[in-house]
């Protein structure tokens, strides 16, 4: 066991040091939210739980990330044990029939040294699209507890979840999700 006083923590912010190879979502430390209008008055949050993928990075050759991350549509989680068996049901995510939420590509097309553009097929409910996620690069380093590489990432996309399939209590529940997607992996 590592003594708490001699961890140390080295992040650097410059994506060109990331270490390539693959890395592995730590589901720990990872967060996958959503929000939707409610009522047209207010937005929503919720979120899915135990995300599972992985992500192949080479700063150098940025057009060939490739990524397969997926989250259980039985692990949404929103402030309502009811909401939540709710939003498991056939009404909505069907979750006994479509059982994972998931996003897989290649390439990421670079805006500036921090920030590209990933997109990829995006599937729920049986139905996949191509998506366009805006990502932000956070920060690389070592892991002070695990020792190897770690990175993280932002990124966000908006969704029509009746393109999907999912149109239950619509419009009193709003069409237009936003994902936000807190990432971390690490080194494989």
């Amino acid at each position: 066991m590592t003594d708490n006083a001699t961890q140390t923590l080295s992040i650097d912010t410059n994506p060109h040091k990331i270490v390539a190879g693959r890395y592995l979502v730590d589901p720990i430390h990872t967060r996958v939210l959503f929000k939707v209008r409610h009522f047209g008055v207010s937005n929503y949050w919720g979120e899915f739980l135990s995300p599972v993928g992985w992500l192949e990075i080479d700063p150098d050759y940025p057009e060939n990330t490739s990524l397969e991350v997926s989250v259980p549509t039985a692990q949404i989680k929103t402030n309502s044990i009811h909401l939540d068996e709710e939003l498991r049901s056939g009404e909505w995510f069907d979750a006994d029939s479509f059982p994972s939420i998931t996003l897989t590509g290649r390439g990421l097309k670079m805006l500036s040294d921090a920030r590209a553009v990933f997109e990829g097929y995006f599937t729920l409910h049986g139905v996949a699209r191509q998506v366009a996620f805006g990502v932000d690069f956070i920060g690389g380093g070592r892991n002070p507890f695990k020792g190897g590489p770690t990175i993280g990432f932002e990124a966000t996309a908006v969704i029509s979840r009746t393109e999907f399939g999912v149109s239950a209590k619509y419009p009193i529940v709003g069409d237009r999700v936003e994902i936000i997607v807190s990432a971390a992996f690490d080194f494989a």
